[in-house]
């Protein structure tokens, strides 16, 4: 080779590539291509090689790999010197890490209801006495969803203690609704439904212990799913009744549609990395293709009302129209009666308030009340009175027996209030018979369900729409509508499916059309419902326990046939423009 032609780019020794097959200019970028094209093909293999070898579904292995790379330089080379690690599990988990696409909800922010734990901040459930209290830990759901590459960027609102559909307290005010600031968003996960119905998250995360889902989402017109208890257990946040009785607590995600809760639902039940921190979770991954809308023809049971307290005609309307849609459709329809529901009602708040109340009563205790929770708080000193100069929860303020005397007189004019008043637990005795009668009550449930061969149940979704702040404390027979499904642990959803009408509004006030009678209860609901024209209206579907699949295959059959657009006022012409404070 002639020494002038030789590029000093070269290394030493290094042979030139030959003059010809670099310059014939035919076929060459051809050639090229398919060499670029076989390399990145065996370089594919070789990490799919990789991944497939270190791909695993145990919990454990993927716990200690995270354990591995949240080290420190130094942490790590004293556990490799002092055998605690192997070179080779620490070469697995960085390799492991390498090869990791960016995660699901990379860069994705989400917003957190404000009784999940987040450290170093607050977690004060509106109440004076746990400001500046900041946490040490961090809720499990929020830490899964940050391993996903989510980003939590907000805490929201919830009610003055938690247990109330009034999303309002004396540290952070009232929030509003989107569709209606002079009415509220429901609760308990109230500002994380307001904030998403206004476009401000992509989703939001909650909990539902008496329906803290469903009615907001069914106020915001949202779609959201509560999980049964079991298939997500989530640590580090406040469940509204710490040593609660018989009752599902559920989680879940508001979101827009269906298809947007089956994504991040996929991520979430049964993951590996979320089995790792909180290992009584269940491990049951969500079957997506059982998921879809159209997969089969069910047969489904429906009521209007269960029995208990009548719902307002626009909710009666909502379940009669998806009804009649889903027969359209060609599913099958079946009346569903509630069994025994005065008792079941019964139970539900004896569950609630396993104490009499003591424990919602000490929160409220030496604080200041919010204004649209007075009401709640007077009931409360109904059952309690606190002791000045003790932490103890007191001691009864009306006998017993007066108490279901007065239940009786009041049975006169409401049923639901008496009721109310008159279910309380006396003693121990008390506490362990109701939990008996409430496990007897599901397997109840079930076998009758069971008997009528459906696959899901559509209902209801919440007694009321969205109602000004002053009523929600006034009405708690109206929680029986979504707590009833947490006294049986069943996976039940919210889906949007309409608006109030015109001729809604004019059916509350005719006596005829919705019966108020001397009913205080019922008056409230038809008080607080007027004036309603364009809010929300959703539908509830469940499904029997760790059966989500069935429930959300449905929710996406009634999303398809309905009407809703999620658009707020302003938006849309069949909407009143919304009223000012």
């Amino acid at each position: 080779m002639n020494p002038s032609r030789v590029s000093p780019y070269l290394a030493a020794g290094e042979k030139a590539p030959d003059h010809e097959r670099c310059c014939k200019p035919w076929g060459m970028a051809a050639e090229r291509k398919r060499a670029i094209q076989g390399a990145q093909k065996k370089r594919q293999e070789r990490f799919d090689q990789i991944k497939s070898r270190l791909n695993s579904e145990d919990g454990s292995v993927v716990e200690r790999r995270l354990t591995i790379i949240g080290k420190s330089f130094e942490q790590l080379r004293d556990a490799l010197q002092q055998e605690e690690l192997t070179a080779v599990e620490v070469h697995e988990a960085y390799m492991w890490k390498a090869l990791q696409e960016k995660p699901p909800l990379y860069g994705v922010p989400f917003s957190v209801k404000g009784n999940f734990h987040i450290k170093g901040y607050d977690c004060n459930l509106g109440l004076g006495k746990y400001v500046d209290t900041p946490m040490n830990d961090e809720c499990t759901f929020v830490t899964h969803l940050r391993y996903l590459g989510g980003v939590p960027f907000v805490i929201t609102t919830v009610p003055q203690a938690l247990l109330s559909f009034v999303c309002s307290s004396a540290v952070y005010g009232t929030t509003a609704n989107p569709h209606d600031i002079t009415r509220g968003p429901g609760g308990s996960s109230g500002g994380e439904a307001a904030l998403c119905a206004a476009g401000g998250t992509p989703f939001g995360i909650g909990s539902d212990l008496l329906g803290s889902l469903r009615i907001p989402a069914n106020m915001c017109g949202l779609t959201t799913l509560k999980l049964t208890e079991a298939r997500l257990v989530v640590t580090n946040a406040h469940g509204g009744v710490p040593g609660r009785g018989r009752l599902g607590l559920g989680f879940g995600f508001f979101t827009k549609t269906v298809k947007e809760q089956v994504l991040l639902l996929r991520e979430v039940l049964g993951h590996p990395a979320y089995a790792a921190l909180v290992p009584d979770s269940a491990r049951q991954r969500l079957d997506e293709a059982a998921t879809v809308e159209g997969r089969r023809k069910w047969r489904i049971g429906y009521f209007e009302s269960d029995g208990w307290l009548n719902p307002v005609p626009s909710v009666v309307r909502a379940v009669r129209e998806t009804v009649d849609k889903l027969r359209e459709d060609g599913h099958e329809m079946v009346m569903f009666k509630v069994p025994d529901v005065e008792k079941a009602a019964g139970m539900m708040y004896k569950n609630a308030m396993p104490d009499g109340g003591k424990y919602s009563r000490f929160l409220y205790s030496n604080d200041v009340v919010d204004k649209w929770m007075k009401h709640f708080v007077m009931l409360l000193n109904a059952m309690v009175i606190m002791t000045p100069t003790s932490r103890s929860y007191g001691r009864r303020l009306v006998p017993r027996c007066l108490r279901i005397v007065a239940s009786y007189l009041i049975q006169l004019v409401s049923p639901q209030m008496a009721l109310v008043a008159r279910e309380s637990l006396g003693n121990l005795e008390d506490a362990r018979y109701n939990q008996e009668m409430t496990d007897n009550y599901k397997r109840q449930f079930i076998e009758y369900w069971k008997a009528l061969g459906i696959d899901a149940l559509v209902c209801p979704s919440f007694t009321v729409t969205a109602i000004p702040h002053q009523y929600p404390s006034q009405l708690t027979p109206c929680g029986f509508a979504t707590g009833l499904f947490n006294l049986v642990d069943f996976p039940c959803g919210s889906i949007p499916v309409g608006r109030v009408s015109k001729a809604d509004d004019e059916g509350i006030v005719d006596e005829s059309v919705f019966p108020v009678g001397r009913n205080p209860i019922l008056k409230m609901m038809r008080d607080g419902c007027k004036g309603s024209e364009g809010m929300p209206l959703t539908v509830q579907v469940v499904a029997l326990p760790l059966e989500e699949e069935i429930c959300l295959s449905v929710m996406a059959t009634i999303e398809k046939l309905s009407s809703y657009d999620g658009k707020l006022p302003g938006e849309h012409s069949s909407t009143k423009s919304t009223k000012s404070a």
